[in-house]
């Protein structure tokens, strides 16, 4: 799938229908505003979080790559971003899980999610990172 080409479609559709966007009905999905790693461009990225109660987390899966996805290095470099989600925006600091906590946070969604189990067996060896999304009291 070229998300390149996909993207700014639901971004747009988004922004205009309060986070609902025609094909992810029945799954959340948020905006992530981010800075490049290497750029310093902002970057518009749309998502799906892993919601756990009040949690908001987000898994670098890439849809299986071998590769990291940018978003995720772009994150690591700079973890202060701004989240569109539930109609709201936010500022929020994003922190990256450990490979312990990651791993295990992983293999509980995957055993209810065959796609998930799919997008780890096709990404392996590569360690796929888990986010937490901590919005920022100003």
């Amino acid at each position: 799938m070229d998300w390149r080409a996909l993207n700014p479609r639901v971004i747009a559709e988004f922004r205009q229908n309060a986070g609902k966007v025609a094909g992810f009905e029945g799954l959340p999905l948020i905006l992530l505003q981010t800075k490049g790693a290497r750029s310093g461009n902002r970057f518009d990225v749309p998502l799906i979080p892993v919601l756990e109660d009040s949690r908001i987390f987000l898994f670098g899966t890439n849809a299986g790559s071998p590769k990291q996805p940018n978003w995720a290095l772009n994150l690591l470099a700079h973890p202060r971003v701004v989240v569109e989600y539930d109609a709201r925006i936010f500022d929020a600091m994003i922190e990256p899980l450990s490979r312990v906590e990651a791993d295990a946070r992983l293999a509980l969604r995957a055993q209810d999610s065959e796609q998930l189990q799919q997008y780890l067996a096709s990404a392996a060896p590569r360690s796929v990172p888990v986010f937490e999304v901590r919005e920022i009291d100003l």
